[in-house]
Order: C-alpha cells, then structure tokens, then sequence
C-alpha cells in the first residue's frame, strides 16, 4: 500500500485525472502500489492497451524464436559446415549474455524517454525498424562474421522492443484487469514461440524466405500493436536531473524493491532452471526408455502438439478465471506444480506414453503460468517510473535460469543417468512454487 509520500508525489495518467482523495480511497483497495492505472479509473476492460500487446508480443518474439531455434543453426550450416556445432553452441551463449544486459540498459532508456508519442512507442518504432534491417543483413548474407555481428546486433534491439512493449501493462491496465490481459500475452507467447519455430521450420532449406516471412510478419504485427494502443504523450512527466544516485536508480537493480520483487525474480529463474529436461528429451526417449530413434521421432511430434494445445487452452481460460476470482498468486502456484509433480511419472513408469503424458500435464501449468505470469511480475514492480527496466530485471532473472538450465540437466546426468532428470525438476520447480507463495503483497 502507498504511504502518504508516494500518494503526494503520484502523477494522475492523463487519461485518467482525478482529484487526490479520490485516489486515496482507490489505493485503499488494491494490494498493487506500483498501479499507474487503478482499479477505480478503469471501469470497463481496456482492449485497447491489451490487444496493442497481444499483437506486440507475435512482434516481438516471431523473428526472435522461429529464427534463433531454427533458422539460426540452418544458416550456420549453410555458410560454416564444418564448424556448425562449436558456433551455434558460442551462438546461443553470446545471445543470452546480450540479453541479459540489453534488456534493462534499453528499459531503462525507455523510462526516461519523453515524447509526444509516450516512452514505449518510439522504442517499439525504432527498435523493430533496427531490427529489421539487421535481420535482412543476416539473411542476405554469406559471410558467417557479417550474419552472426547482424545477428548479435539484432538481439540489442529485439530486447528494446520487448522491454518497451511489456511495460504497457503496468503503464495502462489496471490490476484487476491485468489478469485476462496477460492471459491474452500468454496466447501471443504462444504463438510467437511454437507458431513462429513451425512457420520457420518450413524454410530450413531457403533460410532468407524463412527470415523475409517472420520479418513481415513481425512488422505488420509491430505496426497494428502501436496503431491500436495510441500511447499518449508524455512530455508532461517532468524528467529526474541527472545524479549519480539518480543513475543507481534508473540504471541498476532495485535497491528497495521489498521481498515481493526479489521472491518473484527467484520464481522464475528457478522455473526456468529445469528446462534442461525438454533439451535432452530425444536422448531420454532413445538412451533411457529405449525407443527407437523413427518411434521416438513420432512421441516428440505428439508430445510437441500436445503441449501446445494444453498451453493455449490453459491460457485463455486462466487469466479471465483469476480476474474473476482476484487471485494472481495461487493459480501461478499452482500451474508451476502441475509442471512439477507430473515429473514422477516417467521416472517411476519410464515408458514413452507416461512420458507424453508428463509432458502434455506440463504443458497445462506451463500454460497457466505464461498467461498469468506477466500479471504477477508487473504487480511486484516497486516504482512505476522505472517499470520497463525493473521488468527487464525480471526477465534478467528467467535467462540466466535459460542458460542454466542445461548445464543442470548436464550435471545431473553424469550423476544419475537421464532418469535424474525428473526428480531435479520436481525439486526445483517445488521451490519455484513456494517462491511464488512467498509473495505476500499479491493476493
């Protein structure tokens, strides 16, 4: 809850004025105090803000997956065969450890950025126009260093449009909206991940069609997310004088950010910790269950279709289900348990079908939790002026649980075989959980 310092320095958003009792009374009966948008200002869904996010996130992560998955290590063959393993392995590296710190150094910028179209959309303009012709570069071109340099300059800017277009949640939807709005980014996700790697797929052979495709895509998806929005101006917002102490705040983790912020960083770094088990899958089919390798390529495809078909029906149900049960905590709790405990099954019935099934019951929770997880981390936030780089510090949090993640899954093998595997996800997901019931500010 806000103390009376925070109430007296709020700056009303200009679509919303109103007088300070009012808003007083408000901040009473929310447990958000980073809301730039109270539950009382918007009185019907804000489709607007919600569906420029939906088309913004397709925008954003189509090209970045379709092509870092597959169209990435079907390049590096192309042009450098012979050292296509070593590459795509330095590949990936170099682009989680951009990420990491692209994502808050551009959200930061982002915060302090005043024009007459509002701090995101000029980041979502010009960073998706930067990012599209470095992808034109790496499609077009036959040296490895010039593809890869395109490459690696790429994901600066995709990190800027990413951190830019979640921050329009805390910027302009309420919390108690925040739960169907994220549940519709939890659908995007989807699509922008597993759509975008199946579109790409068909392209492994003419990589430049495949990147020319995800770029339309992507940037008519950009356009109608900023056209739809119509993020106002904020040149009102009078802009901090450049201090040191103003550079720790608006460049560096949140000092102050209270248990909630660093229980939901936790949350979802050691989500993302046992991801391991999905990289080594094919291993586990074939070395543990002793499938043979046509068979096993069959259950992969299953066990892919399943998934996703469980994720997206999870997510559009979960986030109108929480709005309308005002909980965000529990069913993310719960979602990341049904990812945990279903791990047993394969571990103590190692078949391919116990397996699926496994996978099918983690693809539900995974659902639950991409639909509801941007509402849970946006309602952590401590300070709405730096919403985009607090955000991106939380998304810091889940790539380096990302790069973590195989060399778990790698150490746990050596130890216990690939049937290891299960328990470690159980076990960290279990903590993962109780992260997530370890935040109290959040209902």
């Amino acid at each position: 809850m806000m103390d009376v310092i925070q109430i007296a320095s709020y700056i009303p958003h200009p679509r919303f004025p109103y007088d300070l009792q009012q808003m007083q009374r408000s901040m009473m009966n929310i447990n958000v105090k980073n809301a730039a948008v109270t539950d009382a200002q918007q009185n019907s869904f804000p489709w607007r803000p919600s569906i420029a996010q939906f088309f913004g996130t397709i925008g954003f992560y189509a090209p970045f997956f379709g092509i870092s998955a597959v169209l990435l290590p079907a390049k590096i063959q192309m042009i450098a065969p012979d050292q296509k393993v070593s590459m795509v392995a330095s590949a990936t590296s170099i682009t989680l450890l951009i990420s990491v710190f692209a994502g808050f150094i551009c959200g930061a910028l982002c915060d302090m950025t005043r024009s007459r179209f509002g701090a995101r959309t000029p980041w979502i303009v010009g960073g998706g126009i930067l990012a599209t012709v470095c992808l034109v570069i790496f499609a077009t071109s036959s040296n490895a260093t010039v593809a890869l340099g395109a490459w690696y300059v790429y994901v600066v800017w995709y990190n800027a449009v990413m951190a830019a277009a979640m921050a329009w949640m805390p910027d302009l939807i309420a919390p108690k909206y925040r739960g169907t709005a994220s549940s519709m980014f939890g659908v995007a996700t989807q699509i922008g991940l597993n759509g975008a790697q199946s579109l790409a797929s068909l392209y492994i052979t003419n990589v430049s069609k495949g990147v020319f495709i995800l770029l339309i895509v992507a940037d008519v998806a950009l356009i109608l997310a900023v056209i739809i929005c119509q993020e106002k101006s904020n040149k009102h917002v009078p802009r901090e004088p450049f201090s040191f102490e103003s550079f720790k705040t608006n460049f560096l983790p949140p000092r102050h950010a209270g248990r909630d912020y660093w229980f939901a960083a936790l949350a979802r770094l050691m989500y993302m910790m046992p991801g391991g088990i999905g990289t080594y899958r094919l291993y586990t089919l074939t070395d543990y269950m002793h499938t043979p390798a046509e068979a096993a390529a069959k259950w992969m495809s299953l066990m892919a279709a399943l998934s996703l078909v469980m994720a997206i029906v999870a997510a559009v149900i979960s986030g109108p289900l929480a709005d309308k049960l005002k909980t965000i905590k529990v069913p993310v709790a719960v979602a990341v348990f049904l990812v945990g405990v279903p791990c047993w099954l394969p571990f103590f019935i190692p078949t391919p079908l116990m397996y699926t099934i496994y996978v099918a019951l983690s693809g539900l929770g995974g659902g639950i939790f991409v639909a509801l997880d941007q509402a849970l981390m946006t309602s952590v936030l401590p300070n709405q002026k730096n919403a985009a780089k607090d955000l991106a510090f939380l998304n810091v949090a889940g790539t380096i649980g990302q790069m973590l993640a195989p060399l778990l899954a790698a150490a746990v093998i050596g130890v216990f075989g690939y049937m290891g595997l299960f328990p470690m996800g159980f076990i960290v997901l279990s903590i993962a959980a109780v992260s997530v019931f370890g935040i109290k500010g959040v209902k």
